[in-house]
């Protein structure tokens, strides 16, 4: 089952790059955990997938250009899968560039994400679902 849990998170993955919109696959009462990144000083919990868009907005509210790109997406067992991204985005008003490598603990039940857990590194996500890169 598990495998099937990162092609759901594959998935959606594409689906939300290519539209910015939430798909289907991510359940109505999903959790956007930012509890395990310290540098955020928002809020650091969303509710549904309102709460996750109302989080984007203000996220890439910040940036000119934005991109991101997943460099994997990995079963780390029962529910929980492993995705590592890399954003790039140009700051508002500058000509500068940002980039940042982190990762997102997903948790898959029942053919839906329900959370998605995000950490400030790849490898500190990978380690909370007990692998290593």
């Amino acid at each position: 089952m598990s495998e099937e849990n990162a092609e759901i998170v594959r998935r959606a993955t594409t689906e939300f790059t290519e539209t910015h919109q939430v798909p289907e696959l991510v359940a109505p009462d999903f959790v956007w955990d930012l509890s395990p990144w310290p540098a955020w000083t928002g809020q650091r919990e969303f509710q549904g997938r309102d709460g996750f868009m109302d989080f984007f907005g203000e996220w890439i509210g910040a940036y000119e250009e934005w991109d991101q790109e997943v460099e994997g997406v990995i079963d780390a067992g029962g529910s929980q899968v492993v995705e590592t991204t890399r954003q790039r985005g140009r700051l508002r008003g500058s000509d500068s560039w940002v980039e940042w490598r982190y990762g997102i603990v997903y948790t898959v039940e029942q053919g839906l994400i329900r959370r998605g857990k995000l950490y400030a590194t790849a490898e500190e996500a990978l380690e909370a679902a007990g692998l290593s890169e």
